[in-house]
């Protein structure tokens, strides 16, 4: 019976972080290029029940023997890098990416993030930063004076400056092997992991990356009647464990006080 209690207070524990899960992502429901969450279950090791004595012939097919099982784990917590919807802001500088990849920016340590979040503005130098001040990966600085800044599809930087036009440079497009594997860092960025792969550079457009739509952000791609309808159903789930550990108890109470 002791066993029992495990096994519920593992189907507990899980669900409890199911539910986290879930309710990060609509905490995030409204936060520009965040990704939801996917909690995965796995089953625990099965111990094969071995009787002493009984029967006295066992059986030869080891199949055969009762081998229950031991409860259940988080087997991954992953994210779903399924596209987001686009929302128009009518800002030039606010980029969103159609299809695979990230940008890169740089923290204040040199260290490299990736990030779906184009919501990016110049700063006093003109350099293009994100809200967090991070840097955005280009070789180039918006000029004094630039007006009428264009981002083609492609990643093409254009600005009119005293009525010519300039091409200041490119953007490019980052893209690793495995999305799912990367860390999130907090602040709308992700860190690159030796399950995801070292990120590779590319022009938007080629190498199976997407486009960039300038005037535009990538909105969060939480489904909320999907989240709700798992939040009911984790609820669910954790009540019928919590009732499998009550009753386990009041059994291990009954033979407990057994009187002879």
């Amino acid at each position: 019976m002791i066993g029992a209690l495990w096994r519920g207070a593992s189907g507990m524990r899980t669900q409890q972080l199911a539910v986290d899960s879930l309710a990060n992502d609509l905490a995030n429901v409204n936060t520009t290029g965040y990704k939801r969450g996917r909690v995965e279950f796995a089953d625990l090791v099965y111990r094969p029940v071995q009787e002493i004595g009984m029967p006295v012939n066992q059986p030869l097919d080891v199949a055969a023997t009762p081998a229950p099982g031991t409860g259940v784990k988080v087997a991954a917590a992953t994210r779903d890098f399924t596209q987001g919807s686009l929302v128009h802001t009518g800002d030039p500088l606010s980029l969103a990416i159609q299809g695979e990849g990230f940008f890169a920016v740089y923290g204040p340590g040199g260290e490299l993030f990736l990030t779906r979040d184009g919501n990016f503005h110049r700063d006093s130098e003109g350099y293009l930063v994100n809200a967090g001040g991070y840097y955005l990966d280009v070789p180039f600085a918006l000029p004094e004076g630039a007006e009428k800044v264009t981002i083609t599809g492609d990643g093409t930087v254009t600005a009119t400056v005293e009525g010519e036009t300039w091409v200041l440079g490119e953007i490019y497009l980052y893209n690793v092997p495995n999305p799912a594997g990367l860390e999130a860092a907090g602040n709308n960025l992700f860190r690159e992991t030796d399950a995801s792969g070292l990120a590779a550079a590319g022009r938007p457009g080629t190498a199976g990356l997407g486009t960039i739509r300038s005037g535009y952000l990538e909105a969060a791609n939480v489904d909320l009647a999907a989240s709700l309808t798992g939040m009911l159903l984790a609820r669910r789930a954790y009540e019928l464990n919590s009732r499998s550990v009550r009753i386990a108890d009041e059994m291990w109470d009954l033979a407990n006080n057994l009187r002879r």
